[in-house]
């Protein structure tokens, strides 16, 4: 154990003079650059990996931190645009909307090497995946029903795949205006998103076994939006304009009431719980004028706020990996 905690605090040494980026035959700049410090502050990132959007390399890919070493690797290298990474309950797949294809369609990947697989198979819009706690489907908004114009908002509807065979059906309700991350109950049985326009602005729950939908929280005039795919049993994480900004907020089902997760100020939108529930991962813009985002660590008892990656580029959408799969891959 002491020979691991020596090897540890000497790669933070290390970083602490040169930021963490792997692959050596891309140059460094193509690399989204690790802050050094959060690795001594927060703790998660010593034990688990987590996926992440970045634009450092010109567009949007894909790359996941790996905690055993501490270092960014690519997992994809396109001309796409690849987006919301989402961890299958094992750790061992992801799931990601890309326009490899043009469209956006939802892909999945075995990790490290595997080639990527179009699971939408089909010409219109497949955006925003979420894997199910059971491993068993991934939901995602769909325009398949609806025409979109090739421009602004893509409205749709929810559709859930089955991974083992893609069995897809349609979850019916009324249709999006446009969508924000979708989340699940750790038992899978019910689903999470944020509905804004039409005066129904707010944070609604559907019971996949009645088809019941359920408005949970109003927020009228706002622009609301689901912020994590794993909340705690019995709550859902949610992000909404306020007067200091964009913040997070966990919403205790309940009684209805509701915390704040995020700093006090700022934009903050996407969060990921990590797997001991000790911290989460922020998509988070800390100058209401800054156009890029970068990923925070932010401790769940507000004990400490570090940024995890913060250089030049786009990072965003950060994905803690479950238990059971990390290191190496």
């Amino acid at each position: 154990m002491k020979s691991n905690k020596n090897q540890y605090l000497a790669i933070v040494a290390m970083l602490l003079s040169a930021c963490a980026t792997g692959g050596d035959s891309l140059p460094d700049s193509a690399f989204p650059s690790l802050n050094a410090e959060s690795l001594q502050v927060c703790e998660p990132l010593q034990k688990y990996d987590f996926a992440f959007t970045s634009s450092a390399d010109g567009d949007n890919e894909i790359y996941l931190y790996r905690a055993h070493n501490a270092t960014i690797v690519k997992v994809t290298d396109d001309d796409a645009d690849n987006h919301w990474a989402t961890w299958s309950q094992d750790g061992r797949m992801l799931a990601y909307q890309s326009t490899r294809d043009e469209q956006r369609d939802i892909l999945i990947k075995v990790m490290p090497a595997g080639e990527a697989v179009d699971m939408s198979q089909h010409d219109e819009q497949d955006l925003v995946p979420a894997w199910s706690p059971n491993g068993n489907y991934i939901v995602f908004y769909s325009s398949r029903d609806l025409t979109w114009p090739g421009s602004g908002p893509i409205g749709g509807h929810l559709y859930v795949m089955r991974v083992q065979g893609s069995a897809l059906g349609r979850i019916q309700t009324e249709p999006f205006a446009s969508p924000t991350m979708i989340a699940w109950s750790p038992d899978s049985s019910t689903l999470f998103y944020a509905r804004y326009g039409a005066g129904k602005e707010g944070i609604y729950s559907l019971n996949l076994k009645t088809g019941e939908e359920t408005a949970l929280l109003a927020l009228e005039g706002k622009y609301p939006g689901i912020a994590s795919t794993n909340p705690e049993e019995g709550t859902v994480d949610y992000y909404v304009n306020a007067d200091d900004g964009v913040a997070i907020y966990q919403l205790s089902i309940a009684d209805g009431l509701s915390r704040r997760l995020s700093p006090d100020t700022g934009q903050h939108f996407y969060a990921s719980w990590s797997p001991d529930r000790s911290a989460l991962l922020l998509t988070s813009a800390q100058d209401a004028s800054q156009q890029l985002f970068d990923i925070r660590c932010v401790a769940a008892d507000g004990s400490y706020d570090v940024a995890v990656i913060n250089d030049l580029g786009d990072a965003r959408s950060a994905a803690w990996r479950p238990r059971g799969e990390q290191g190496g891959t």
